[in-house]
Protein backbone atom coordinates (compact mmCIF):
# COMPACT_ATOMS: atom_id res chain seq x y z
CA UNK A 1 0.00 0.00 0.00
CA UNK A 2 1.79 3.51 -1.21
CA UNK A 3 2.42 5.60 1.88
CA UNK A 4 1.58 9.29 2.49
CA UNK A 5 4.74 10.68 0.62
CA UNK A 6 3.84 8.57 -2.60
CA UNK A 7 0.22 9.87 -2.34
CA UNK A 8 0.96 13.30 -1.87
CA UNK A 9 4.04 13.37 -4.42
CA UNK A 10 1.24 11.55 -7.17
CA UNK A 11 -1.29 14.52 -6.02
CA UNK A 12 0.93 17.10 -6.44
CA UNK A 13 1.90 15.14 -10.07
CA UNK A 14 -2.03 15.67 -11.30
CA UNK A 15 -2.37 18.90 -9.89
CA UNK A 16 0.58 19.72 -11.87
CA UNK A 17 -0.92 18.22 -14.87
CA UNK A 18 -4.28 19.62 -14.34
CA UNK A 19 -2.16 23.08 -14.30
CA UNK A 20 -0.47 22.91 -16.98
CA UNK A 21 -3.64 21.69 -19.97
CA UNK A 22 -3.95 23.91 -22.11
CA UNK A 23 -7.26 25.77 -21.97
CA UNK A 24 -9.92 26.07 -24.64
CA UNK A 25 -7.74 29.11 -26.32
CA UNK A 26 -9.80 31.50 -28.41
CA UNK A 27 -7.71 34.50 -29.93
CA UNK A 28 -9.32 37.78 -30.22
CA UNK A 29 -8.87 39.30 -33.47
CA UNK A 30 -5.55 40.94 -32.95
CA UNK A 31 -4.17 38.08 -31.72
CA UNK A 32 -4.71 36.59 -34.95
CA UNK A 33 -1.34 36.05 -36.70
CA UNK A 34 -1.32 37.95 -40.45
CA UNK A 35 -1.91 35.86 -43.42
CA UNK A 36 0.65 35.84 -45.84
CA UNK A 37 4.48 35.81 -46.34
CA UNK A 38 5.79 38.40 -43.84
CA UNK A 39 9.61 38.58 -42.23
CA UNK A 40 7.84 40.01 -39.16
CA UNK A 41 5.00 40.50 -37.12
CA UNK A 42 5.05 43.34 -34.33
CA UNK A 43 2.23 43.46 -31.74
CA UNK A 44 1.64 47.38 -30.46
CA UNK A 45 -0.60 46.82 -27.70
CA UNK A 46 -1.57 47.90 -24.40
CA UNK A 47 -0.69 46.05 -21.35
CA UNK A 48 -3.07 43.40 -20.48
CA UNK A 49 -4.25 43.00 -24.19
CA UNK A 50 -3.23 39.72 -24.46
CA UNK A 51 0.39 40.30 -26.30
CA UNK A 52 2.78 37.80 -24.87
CA UNK A 53 -0.81 35.35 -24.93
CA UNK A 54 -0.59 35.73 -28.51
CA UNK A 55 3.08 35.02 -29.45
CA UNK A 56 3.66 32.00 -26.86
CA UNK A 57 0.47 30.32 -28.88
CA UNK A 58 2.55 31.17 -32.18
CA UNK A 59 5.30 29.83 -31.13
CA UNK A 60 3.63 26.72 -30.06
CA UNK A 61 1.84 26.72 -33.33
CA UNK A 62 4.98 26.82 -35.56
CA UNK A 63 6.71 24.05 -33.40
CA UNK A 64 3.76 21.52 -33.81
CA UNK A 65 4.04 22.99 -37.95
CA UNK A 66 5.92 21.59 -41.13
CA UNK A 67 10.20 21.25 -39.67
CA UNK A 68 12.36 24.29 -40.81
CA UNK A 69 15.02 22.11 -40.74
CA UNK A 70 16.60 18.83 -41.04
CA UNK A 71 17.64 16.21 -38.68
CA UNK A 72 16.41 15.89 -34.88
CA UNK A 73 15.60 19.57 -34.15
CA UNK A 74 12.45 20.16 -37.22
CA UNK A 75 12.62 23.98 -35.21
CA UNK A 76 14.94 25.95 -33.82
CA UNK A 77 13.73 29.51 -32.26
CA UNK A 78 15.27 32.19 -30.27
CA UNK A 79 13.07 33.96 -27.67
CA UNK A 80 14.27 37.08 -26.43
CA UNK A 81 13.17 39.55 -23.56
CA UNK A 82 14.46 42.16 -21.17
CA UNK A 83 16.13 39.47 -19.15
CA UNK A 84 16.69 36.18 -19.38
CA UNK A 85 14.55 36.16 -15.98
CA UNK A 86 11.66 37.40 -17.75
CA UNK A 87 12.00 35.23 -20.99
CA UNK A 88 11.93 32.62 -18.38
CA UNK A 89 8.52 34.20 -16.29
CA UNK A 90 6.77 35.87 -18.69
CA UNK A 91 7.62 33.68 -22.29
CA UNK A 92 7.44 30.12 -20.13
CA UNK A 93 6.34 29.68 -16.60
CA UNK A 94 4.02 32.66 -16.53
CA UNK A 95 -0.04 32.51 -17.17
CA UNK A 96 0.62 33.26 -20.17
CA UNK A 97 3.73 31.44 -21.59
CA UNK A 98 4.33 28.70 -23.69
CA UNK A 99 3.84 25.92 -20.77
CA UNK A 100 0.20 27.55 -21.03
CA UNK A 101 0.13 26.74 -24.72
CA UNK A 102 2.44 23.49 -25.45
CA UNK A 103 2.13 21.64 -21.85
CA UNK A 104 5.08 19.03 -23.21
CA UNK A 105 7.66 21.79 -23.63
CA UNK A 106 10.15 21.53 -20.81
CA UNK A 107 12.48 24.32 -19.50
CA UNK A 108 16.29 22.81 -19.19
CA UNK A 109 19.81 24.57 -18.19
CA UNK A 110 21.93 23.46 -20.19
CA UNK A 111 25.65 24.08 -20.36
CA UNK A 112 24.58 26.54 -23.80
CA UNK A 113 22.04 28.16 -21.70
CA UNK A 114 18.26 27.89 -20.73
CA UNK A 115 16.55 25.91 -23.41
CA UNK A 116 13.26 24.94 -23.71
CA UNK A 117 12.53 21.74 -25.68
CA UNK A 118 9.62 20.19 -27.08
CA UNK A 119 9.08 16.11 -27.51
CA UNK A 120 9.46 16.41 -31.40
CA UNK A 121 13.12 18.12 -30.86
CA UNK A 122 12.69 21.72 -31.55
CA UNK A 123 14.10 23.80 -28.86
CA UNK A 124 13.77 27.44 -28.02
CA UNK A 125 17.14 29.44 -26.38
CA UNK A 126 15.96 31.79 -23.75
CA UNK A 127 17.98 35.33 -23.37
CA UNK A 128 17.82 38.45 -22.50
CA UNK A 129 18.87 41.83 -23.58
CA UNK A 130 20.06 43.92 -20.79
CA UNK A 131 23.98 43.65 -20.90
CA UNK A 132 27.06 43.58 -23.07
CA UNK A 133 27.24 40.17 -22.38
CA UNK A 134 23.59 39.07 -23.66
CA UNK A 135 25.12 41.17 -27.11
CA UNK A 136 27.91 38.23 -26.90
CA UNK A 137 24.78 35.74 -26.37
CA UNK A 138 23.13 36.37 -28.75
CA UNK A 139 25.93 37.03 -31.51
CA UNK A 140 26.71 33.19 -30.36
CA UNK A 141 23.20 31.94 -29.76
CA UNK A 142 23.65 30.09 -33.42
CA UNK A 143 20.49 30.30 -36.26
CA UNK A 144 17.31 30.29 -36.13
CA UNK A 145 14.14 30.01 -38.01
CA UNK A 146 12.04 31.87 -35.53
CA UNK A 147 12.90 34.59 -32.89
CA UNK A 148 10.08 35.98 -30.64
CA UNK A 149 11.19 39.27 -29.16
CA UNK A 150 9.16 40.25 -25.99
CA UNK A 151 8.89 43.30 -24.79
CA UNK A 152 11.06 44.69 -27.35
CA UNK A 153 10.78 48.47 -26.08
CA UNK A 154 11.96 47.66 -22.83
CA UNK A 155 15.59 46.10 -24.11
CA UNK A 156 17.76 47.97 -22.47
CA UNK A 157 20.81 46.98 -25.63
CA UNK A 158 18.17 47.57 -27.96
CA UNK A 159 19.93 48.31 -31.05
CA UNK A 160 22.99 45.88 -30.76
CA UNK A 161 20.08 42.73 -29.85
CA UNK A 162 18.21 43.61 -32.74
CA UNK A 163 20.84 43.76 -35.11
CA UNK A 164 22.56 39.96 -33.95
CA UNK A 165 18.65 39.00 -33.76
CA UNK A 166 18.28 39.65 -37.35
CA UNK A 167 22.09 38.04 -38.55
CA UNK A 168 21.18 35.40 -36.99
CA UNK A 169 17.40 34.19 -38.14
CA UNK A 170 18.63 32.30 -41.65
CA UNK A 171 17.37 29.51 -40.69
CA UNK A 172 14.95 27.18 -43.01
CA UNK A 173 13.06 27.78 -45.90
CA UNK A 174 11.20 30.79 -44.04
CA UNK A 175 12.81 32.82 -41.46
CA UNK A 176 10.67 35.28 -40.02
CA UNK A 177 10.48 36.99 -36.37
CA UNK A 178 7.35 37.63 -34.12
CA UNK A 179 7.41 40.78 -31.34
CA UNK A 180 5.35 42.07 -29.09
CA UNK A 181 5.21 45.22 -26.83
CA UNK A 182 3.87 48.02 -24.97
CA UNK A 183 5.81 50.55 -27.22
CA UNK A 184 8.10 53.60 -26.01
CA UNK A 185 9.32 55.93 -28.21
CA UNK A 186 12.63 54.73 -28.91
CA UNK A 187 13.81 55.09 -32.37
CA UNK A 188 13.61 51.59 -33.63
CA UNK A 189 10.05 51.77 -32.34
CA UNK A 190 9.15 54.86 -33.90
CA UNK A 191 10.70 53.50 -37.48
CA UNK A 192 9.14 50.10 -37.54
CA UNK A 193 5.63 51.74 -36.01
CA UNK A 194 5.53 54.85 -38.42
CA UNK A 195 7.89 53.90 -40.90
CA UNK A 196 7.16 50.27 -40.98
CA UNK A 197 9.80 48.48 -43.06
CA UNK A 198 8.78 46.16 -46.03
CA UNK A 199 7.75 42.75 -45.41
CA UNK A 200 6.91 43.72 -41.76
CA UNK A 201 3.13 44.38 -40.25
CA UNK A 202 1.59 45.60 -37.40
CA UNK A 203 -1.10 44.93 -35.20
CA UNK A 204 -2.48 47.09 -32.27
CA UNK A 205 -4.42 46.97 -29.92
CA UNK A 206 -5.58 48.43 -26.61
CA UNK A 207 -5.89 47.19 -23.13
CA UNK A 208 -9.75 47.48 -23.77
CA UNK A 209 -9.70 44.80 -26.57
CA UNK A 210 -9.13 42.03 -24.19
CA UNK A 211 -12.54 41.05 -22.96
CA UNK A 212 -10.92 38.72 -20.58
CA UNK A 213 -8.62 40.74 -18.38
CA UNK A 214 -9.18 40.40 -15.13
CA UNK A 215 -11.05 43.19 -13.92
CA UNK A 216 -8.94 43.94 -10.91
CA UNK A 217 -5.83 43.77 -13.39
CA UNK A 218 -8.06 46.50 -15.44
CA UNK A 219 -9.13 48.23 -12.25
CA UNK A 220 -5.50 49.03 -11.20
CA UNK A 221 -4.24 49.65 -14.77
CA UNK A 222 -6.66 53.03 -14.92
CA UNK A 223 -6.42 54.09 -11.65
CA UNK A 224 -2.71 54.00 -12.29
CA UNK A 225 -2.48 55.15 -16.01
CA UNK A 226 -6.37 56.35 -16.54
CA UNK A 227 -7.03 60.22 -17.24
CA UNK A 228 -2.85 60.85 -17.62
CA UNK A 229 -1.06 60.94 -20.87
CA UNK A 230 0.86 57.99 -19.98
CA UNK A 231 -1.83 56.28 -20.29
CA UNK A 232 -1.81 56.83 -24.14
CA UNK A 233 0.99 54.52 -24.13
CA UNK A 234 -0.25 52.23 -21.44
CA UNK A 235 -3.54 51.48 -21.84
CA UNK A 236 -3.87 52.77 -25.72
CA UNK A 237 -0.48 51.62 -27.11
CA UNK A 238 0.73 54.71 -28.62
CA UNK A 239 3.52 56.42 -28.94
CA UNK A 240 4.52 59.14 -26.94
CA UNK A 241 6.72 61.43 -28.57
CA UNK A 242 7.14 63.33 -25.30
CA UNK A 243 4.50 64.26 -22.94
CA UNK A 244 2.83 67.85 -22.62
CA UNK A 245 3.55 67.57 -17.88
CA UNK A 246 7.33 66.87 -18.79
CA UNK A 247 9.80 69.52 -17.92
CA UNK A 248 11.98 68.99 -21.19
CA UNK A 249 10.72 69.14 -24.85
CA UNK A 250 13.01 67.51 -27.39
CA UNK A 251 12.87 70.72 -29.58
CA UNK A 252 14.83 72.74 -27.13
CA UNK A 253 17.25 69.71 -26.78
CA UNK A 254 17.88 69.81 -30.87
CA UNK A 255 17.83 72.85 -30.92
CA UNK A 256 20.86 73.38 -28.22
CA UNK A 257 22.66 70.45 -28.92
CA UNK A 258 26.22 70.36 -29.99
CA UNK A 259 28.82 68.22 -31.54
CA UNK A 260 31.51 68.81 -29.11
CA UNK A 261 32.08 70.78 -26.04
CA UNK A 262 34.12 73.83 -25.72
CA UNK A 263 37.07 73.87 -23.28
CA UNK A 264 35.42 73.08 -19.54
CA UNK A 265 36.46 74.62 -16.06
CA UNK A 266 34.76 71.52 -14.51
CA UNK A 267 33.80 67.82 -15.22
CA UNK A 268 31.75 66.21 -12.43
CA UNK A 269 30.30 62.28 -12.66
CA UNK A 270 26.87 62.49 -10.83
CA UNK A 271 25.87 58.85 -9.53
CA UNK A 272 21.82 58.17 -8.77
CA UNK A 273 21.88 54.74 -7.01
CA UNK A 274 18.31 53.27 -7.47
CA UNK A 275 16.85 52.22 -4.02
CA UNK A 276 16.31 48.62 -5.25
CA UNK A 277 16.21 46.82 -8.40
CA UNK A 278 16.76 48.79 -11.80
CA UNK A 279 18.98 51.17 -13.07
CA UNK A 280 21.83 53.28 -11.97
CA UNK A 281 21.88 56.30 -13.30
CA UNK A 282 25.49 57.40 -13.99
CA UNK A 283 25.81 61.06 -15.95
CA UNK A 284 29.14 62.81 -16.65
CA UNK A 285 28.29 66.79 -17.23
CA UNK A 286 30.67 69.61 -17.60
CA UNK A 287 30.59 73.19 -17.44
CA UNK A 288 31.92 76.45 -18.97
CA UNK A 289 32.16 80.22 -18.87
CA UNK A 290 31.37 82.26 -21.68
CA UNK A 291 31.76 85.69 -22.57
CA UNK A 292 28.91 87.78 -23.39
CA UNK A 293 28.26 91.44 -24.30
CA UNK A 294 24.58 92.97 -22.39
CA UNK A 295 24.37 96.80 -22.49
CA UNK A 296 28.06 97.61 -23.71
CA UNK A 297 29.27 95.82 -20.61
CA UNK A 298 31.17 92.35 -20.77
CA UNK A 299 29.59 89.65 -18.64
CA UNK A 300 30.23 85.92 -17.97
CA UNK A 301 27.65 83.21 -17.72
CA UNK A 302 27.96 79.26 -17.90
CA UNK A 303 26.93 76.70 -19.70
CA UNK A 304 26.16 73.48 -18.94
CA UNK A 305 26.84 69.86 -20.97
CA UNK A 306 25.57 66.62 -20.86
CA UNK A 307 28.94 64.80 -22.34
CA UNK A 308 28.24 61.07 -21.37
CA UNK A 309 25.48 58.23 -19.80
CA UNK A 310 27.29 55.57 -18.50
CA UNK A 311 24.12 54.30 -16.64
CA UNK A 312 24.35 50.44 -15.48
CA UNK A 313 22.23 47.88 -14.03
CA UNK A 314 24.63 46.39 -11.97
CA UNK A 315 25.80 45.14 -8.75
CA UNK A 316 27.18 47.70 -5.85
CA UNK A 317 30.43 46.58 -6.93
CA UNK A 318 29.64 46.90 -10.59
CA UNK A 319 28.32 50.09 -10.55
CA UNK A 320 30.87 52.12 -8.53
CA UNK A 321 33.65 50.23 -11.23
CA UNK A 322 31.33 51.92 -14.07
CA UNK A 323 30.91 55.57 -12.30
CA UNK A 324 35.23 55.72 -11.45
CA UNK A 325 35.81 54.66 -14.77
CA UNK A 326 33.50 57.27 -15.97
CA UNK A 327 35.15 59.86 -13.91
CA UNK A 328 38.80 58.40 -15.32
CA UNK A 329 37.91 58.45 -19.20
CA UNK A 330 36.65 61.97 -19.11
CA UNK A 331 39.64 62.90 -16.44
CA UNK A 332 36.72 64.60 -14.12
CA UNK A 333 36.97 66.26 -11.00
CA UNK A 334 34.84 64.87 -8.88
CA UNK A 335 31.87 62.23 -8.18
CA UNK A 336 28.67 63.28 -6.72
CA UNK A 337 26.55 60.42 -5.24
CA UNK A 338 22.80 60.90 -4.34
CA UNK A 339 22.64 58.99 -0.53
CA UNK A 340 18.86 59.12 0.26
CA UNK A 341 18.98 55.31 -0.08
CA UNK A 342 22.05 54.19 0.31
CA UNK A 343 23.11 56.49 2.54
CA UNK A 344 27.04 56.26 3.46
CA UNK A 345 26.86 53.06 1.66
CA UNK A 346 27.04 54.14 -1.77
CA UNK A 347 30.09 57.03 -1.03
CA UNK A 348 31.74 53.55 0.23
CA UNK A 349 30.34 51.56 -2.31
CA UNK A 350 32.70 53.98 -4.97
CA UNK A 351 35.23 54.60 -2.95
CA UNK A 352 36.00 51.38 -2.53
CA UNK A 353 35.66 50.94 -6.74
CA UNK A 354 38.39 53.52 -6.56
CA UNK A 355 40.44 52.12 -4.17
CA UNK A 356 40.32 48.80 -5.64
CA UNK A 357 40.96 50.99 -9.32
CA UNK A 358 43.96 52.14 -7.47
CA UNK A 359 42.17 55.36 -8.46
CA UNK A 360 41.61 58.60 -5.78
CA UNK A 361 38.85 61.52 -6.37
CA UNK A 362 36.85 63.23 -4.68
CA UNK A 363 33.42 61.86 -3.87
CA UNK A 364 30.82 64.40 -2.89
CA UNK A 365 27.86 63.23 -0.81
CA UNK A 366 23.76 64.79 -1.35
CA UNK A 367 21.07 64.52 0.29
CA UNK A 368 17.77 65.60 -1.33
CA UNK A 369 15.06 67.22 1.15
CA UNK A 370 12.71 67.94 -1.44
CA UNK A 371 11.08 66.28 -4.50
CA UNK A 372 12.62 65.35 -7.97
CA UNK A 373 10.52 67.44 -9.95
CA UNK A 374 11.43 70.52 -7.57
CA UNK A 375 15.49 69.61 -8.00
CA UNK A 376 14.71 69.29 -11.94
CA UNK A 377 13.27 72.39 -12.94
CA UNK A 378 15.72 74.50 -12.42
CA UNK A 379 17.88 72.65 -14.58
CA UNK A 380 14.83 72.20 -17.27
CA UNK A 381 14.48 76.22 -17.32
CA UNK A 382 18.52 75.70 -18.27
CA UNK A 383 17.70 74.11 -21.06
CA UNK A 384 14.72 76.13 -22.33
CA UNK A 385 17.20 79.39 -22.03
CA UNK A 386 19.57 77.96 -24.15
CA UNK A 387 22.35 76.98 -21.59
CA UNK A 388 22.59 73.09 -20.93
CA UNK A 389 22.88 71.18 -23.92
CA UNK A 390 23.89 67.52 -25.04
CA UNK A 391 27.04 67.01 -26.47
CA UNK A 392 25.77 63.79 -28.85
CA UNK A 393 22.59 62.31 -28.53
CA UNK A 394 21.64 60.23 -25.49
CA UNK A 395 18.69 58.21 -26.36
CA UNK A 396 17.15 56.71 -22.92
CA UNK A 397 17.83 59.63 -20.79
CA UNK A 398 16.01 61.90 -23.50
CA UNK A 399 13.16 59.74 -23.64
CA UNK A 400 13.23 60.12 -19.86
CA UNK A 401 13.57 64.40 -20.02
CA UNK A 402 10.48 64.33 -22.34
CA UNK A 403 8.43 61.93 -20.87
CA UNK A 404 8.51 61.84 -17.19
CA UNK A 405 6.47 63.11 -14.80
CA UNK A 406 5.71 62.97 -11.23
CA UNK A 407 2.81 60.92 -11.68
CA UNK A 408 3.94 57.79 -12.95
CA UNK A 409 5.60 57.25 -9.56
CA UNK A 410 9.06 55.76 -10.73
CA UNK A 411 12.76 56.71 -10.22
CA UNK A 412 13.81 58.55 -13.20
CA UNK A 413 17.66 57.31 -12.44
CA UNK A 414 19.37 59.07 -15.51
CA UNK A 415 17.52 62.55 -14.78
CA UNK A 416 18.56 62.36 -11.28
CA UNK A 417 22.00 61.59 -12.11
CA UNK A 418 22.03 64.56 -14.59
CA UNK A 419 20.46 67.19 -12.42
CA UNK A 420 23.33 66.54 -9.30
CA UNK A 421 26.11 67.77 -11.53
CA UNK A 422 23.91 70.94 -12.01
CA UNK A 423 23.84 71.62 -8.65
CA UNK A 424 26.73 70.54 -7.36
CA UNK A 425 28.63 72.99 -9.96
CA UNK A 426 26.40 75.92 -9.32
CA UNK A 427 24.78 76.08 -13.21
CA UNK A 428 21.41 76.33 -10.68
CA UNK A 429 20.87 79.68 -9.57
CA UNK A 430 22.20 80.33 -5.61
CA UNK A 431 18.43 81.15 -4.38
CA UNK A 432 17.38 77.33 -5.35
CA UNK A 433 20.44 75.39 -3.98
CA UNK A 434 18.76 75.38 -0.13
CA UNK A 435 16.98 72.29 -1.63
CA UNK A 436 19.93 70.25 -1.25
CA UNK A 437 22.47 69.46 1.54
CA UNK A 438 26.16 68.55 0.14
CA UNK A 439 28.63 66.68 2.44
CA UNK A 440 31.83 66.50 2.06
CA UNK A 441 34.32 64.63 -0.13
CA UNK A 442 35.39 61.35 0.84
CA UNK A 443 39.06 61.74 -0.33
CA UNK A 444 40.06 65.24 -2.23
CA UNK A 445 42.64 63.76 -4.21
CA UNK A 446 43.12 64.21 -7.60
CA UNK A 447 42.96 61.40 -10.57
CA UNK A 448 45.66 59.52 -10.59
CA UNK A 449 46.09 56.26 -13.24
Amino acid sequence: MADEREIAAASARAFEQYMLRPPQWKPHPHQVPPAGDWYGWLLLAGRGSGKTDACSNYISNHVKGPPCLGGAAPHWINIIAPTLGDAVTACYSGPSGIRNHSPDARMVQTAGGTIVRWPNGSQAKLLGASSPEDVERLRAAGNSCLTWAEELAAWRYLEACWQQMRFGLRSGPRPHWIGSTTPKPRPLIKKLAKDTPHNVVITRATTDDNPYLESHVREALYDEYGGMQIGRQELYAEILDEDKNALWRRAKLDEHRVGEAPELRKITVGVDPSGGAGEQGILVVGKSLENYIEDGKLKTRAQGYVLDDRTVTESPAGWGRAAVRAAVDWEADDIVVEVNFGGDMAASTIAGAAEALGITIPIRQVRASRGKRVRAEPVAALSERGHWHHVGTFEELEDQLVTWTEELGFSPDRLDAMVWPAWHQRLVSARLRGEAKFGGSVAQLRIVG
